[in-house]
Order: structure tokens, then sequence, then C-alpha cells
């Protein structure tokens, strides 16, 4: 499903990425990738029939996170059972992209019915319940891991390295936030070669330095960069540059939801 937004909120990068972004949301992927389907009944009876080696069960890949999505508004809770919520999440952020949490804890005993989420609010690694019946769940293998001492970027599926690439980080007065975030935002720009390359995408993740940038709220991003040459070096305002042929990839290749951990 596409859609179209016109951006008024941006992460905290080396431009207004507000003043850039006026382009198309891609193509949400909720649903898991790279997942292993295993050949139909009748067809692993034929192979084993005819080799006369008993046939061997394709294990899908596990999820590396379970992913919360509803078409209307969340309530989030300070703990299961409370009568009241603590706020009310939008059923769209501010860029227009359905909301998705990241589930942490799924409740058990007398909080059945319950999960626990990562919220893509301030503070950072801020958290909430939420029930379940509110939300549809998904599962994603896809994960991202950024090492900021090495300046790495490394895309898993299933555990499986993917890809690894290097970044551009935070300078040391505006560093690049650590901890476990999430994709909330994936977003197409209207200039290819330009201070955000082809596409940017906006992490649960906020600056904790600046509480505004460009008109937003100083989110952090991942985006591509018409500066090759900065790639690797510390020199953004927290958000991660990466080369315009890697960000192409992931904004085709991660779901929303998909988990961040930068360390």
């Amino acid at each position: 499903m596409q859609h179209t937004t016109t951006i008024t909120q941006t992460p905290a990068c080396h431009r207004r990425i507000g003043a850039v972004i006026v382009g198309l949301l891609l193509t949400v992927l909720l649903a898991g990738c790279g997942s292993v389907v295993a050949a139909a009944p009748s067809e692993t009876a034929e192979a084993s029939a005819s080799t006369g080696v008993a046939a061997t069960e394709v294990t899908p890949p596990s999820p590396a996170a379970t992913v919360a999505r509803s078409d209307g508004e969340v309530d989030v809770f300070g703990a299961p059972g409370d009568p009241d919520p603590t706020h009310t999440l939008p059923p769209r952020t501010a860029f227009g992209t359905p909301t998705v949490l990241l589930v942490s804890q799924v409740g058990a005993g007398a909080a059945d019915g319950w999960l626990e989420v990562l919220l893509p609010v301030r503070p950072n690694g801020a958290t909430g319940w939420i029930r379940a019946s509110d939300v549809e769940l998904r599962d994603v293998t896809l994960e991202i891991r950024v090492d900021l001492a090495a300046r790495e970027l490394t895309v898993l599926d299933d555990g499986e390295e993917l890809l690894t690439t290097p970044t551009a980080i935070g300078e040391d007065g505006n560093p690049t936030p650590t901890g476990r975030f999430f994709v909330i935002d994936k977003l197409e720009t209207p200039d290819p070669g330009g201070a955000y390359g082809p596409y940017a995408i906006g992490l649960s993740a906020h600056s904790e330095v600046l509480s505004e940038f460009g008109g937003g709220d100083g989110q952090i991003g991942i985006h591509g960069t018409n500066a090759p040459d900065s790639i690797g070096r510390p020199v953004s305002h927290g958000c991660l540059r990466v080369d315009n042929d890697v960000i192409g990839r992931l904004a085709h290749l991660l779901p929303l939801g998909t988990p961040v951990t930068i360390v």
C-alpha cells in the first residue's frame, strides 16, 4: 500500500530534511521477509519415493522481532490492567506512515492479553503496555546492527549477514544515540542526488542533544548522501549516512518495525 505525504517533521540530520523530503511514502512491507517455503506434501512424497531418502522438513526462519500495528489510535498504559492510558498514539506518524510498535514482551498470567512495546517517543528506550486485542501482530526476520566505534551498519536476516556497509555517524557534539530502536518511516526523496540521497528511513530514536531540528523533534534517521566522502566519518547531527545504492536497497528491503540496535 503506497501513501502520498507532505513532510512536516524531520530526523535530526546535517540539513533540514523537512525542506527536502516531500515525496511518496514507500510500500509498507509489514510481512516478515526472507521466509523459506517448504515443499508441498505431494512434492515431498514424490521426491522421497524417487530417491529413497527421507524428506527433510524445512524450518522457517525465526523472527528477529514481532511488530504491532493498528488501523486506529492505540492506548498506551503504564502497566497491564491500568484503568487509564498514560497517552494515546495516533494511527499515523507525522510523515503519514501507519504507526507500528516493536513488541518487547508478551504478558503472561495476570497480564495475559497485554503486550509491552517500545515507543517512538522521548526518552529513548521508553516502553508501555498495550492491549493485544487493539493491534495486529506480524513477525520480522530482518534486523539492523550499527557499530559506532567501527562506523559500520550491518543487516541480518534470521541471524545471517546480508550486508555490512560503512556509515557516517553523529559528530562529537551531536552523537548518534545508542540503544534498541525500530524503523517507523520509509520515505522517497524528491531529489535522489540531493543531500539525503534517494531515500530516508526514520527511526524511533531521538537525538539526546537536540530537542528540535529543522521543525521536527530531533528524530534520527538513516539516509543517503550527496557527499560520499563523509561516509565513515563523525560528521552528522546524529543521523546515519550510507551510500545511495545501499539506502535504496534498505528502503525496499526493510519492513516497518525492523529492529535497529546501535552500540
